[in-house]
C-alpha cells in the first residue's frame, strides 16, 4: 500500500546543509501498524511529513496505492492529503473557532466523505458524546487528543500517520487513548504508522522500525 525507496532529505543551515534523511527505505500493508522511534533530532518528523504530503523528499520514490507522490505538484499533494491520508499532529491543530463536532468532521467534508452513521459511532468509542457543541479550548488535553484522532479517522482514509500521539498526556490517559486509536484505525482497515520516543507504545504496535542519524537502523 505504501512504499518509500531511498528518501533523502537535506536542509540549509546557517552551518551549511544537515541532511536529515540520508536513504530511507519502508513499506506498509493495509491494516498493518507500525511504530518507529529514534533519538530526537533523528528524522521521524520529517519522515512523517514527506510520507504525508506535507513535505516533499529532494530524492527517492514514495508511492501510495499506485499513485506517485513524489512527483505530484502542490495540488495533487493536497488531494491525496484530503483524501486518503488522516493525520494526527503532535500539537493537534484542532481548529479553536470550531466546535468539537465540527472539528470531527472537518477533514471528512473536505474529502466529500461524510458519513453521520460513521461520524455519531466515531463519537461515542472517543468518548465525546454530549460534547459537540463545546469548543477545544473547553476540554482536558485528553479530550482534545480523542477530537484530533476522530478527526483523521472520520474520512477513513487508506493511511493514518501519527506524531507522538500521546506525548503530552499522562501515562493512564495515554495508554486509553492508544487503545482507541489503534481500535479505531482497525476498522478503517488503514495502514497505521507512529512516531513515539515510548518504546512501551511501540511494542503495541505490529512492526518496529528504529531511525538514526536519517536512516533505519
Amino acid at each position: 500500500m505504501l512504499a518509500a525507496r531511498d528518501l533523502r532529505k537535506t536542509y540549509q543551515t546557517g552551518d551549511g546543509p544537515l541532511t536529515v534523511l540520508d536513504g530511507v527505505s519502508l513499506s506498509l500493508d493495509a491494516g498493518e501498524s507500525v511504530a518507529l522511534t529514534g533519538e530526537s533530532g533523528s528524522g521521524k518528523s520529517t519522515l512523517l511529513h514527506c510520507i504525508g504530503c506535507l513535505d516533499t523528499p529532494d530524492a527517492g520514490t514514495l508511492m501510495l496505492n499506485g499513485t506517485a507522490l513524489h512527483d505530484l505538484d502542490e495540488g495533487g499533494r493536497a488531494e491525496i492529503r484530503r483524501r486518503h491520508i488522516g493525520v494526527v499532529f503532535q500539537s493537534l491543530n484542532l481548529i479553536p473557532s470550531l466546535t468539537v463536532a465540527r472539528n470531527l468532521s472537518f477533514q471528512a467534508r473536505l474529502a466529500d466523505r461524510e458519513d453521520p452513521d460513521w461520524t455519531r459511532h466515531l463519537t461515542d468509542r472517543l468518548g465525546l458524546s454530549g460534547l459537540g457543541e463545546r469548543y477545544p479550548e473547553q476540554l482536558s488535553g485528553g479530550q482534545q487528543q480523542r477530537v484530533a484522532i476522530g478527526r483523521a479517522i472520520a474520512a477513513r482514509p487508506d493511511l493514518v500517520l501519527a506524531d507522538e500521539p500521546t506525548g503530552n498526556l499522562d501515562e493512564d490517559t495515554a495508554d486509553a487513548v492508544l487503545s482507541l486509536l489503534l481500535d479505531l484505525v482497525a476498522e478503517t482497515g488503514a495502514g497505521f504508522l507512529m512516531v513515539t520516543h515510548s518504546q512501551r507504545h511501540a511494542a503495541r504496535l505490529g512492526r518496529q522500525l528504529t531511525l538514526s542519524a536519517g536512516r533505519l537502523a
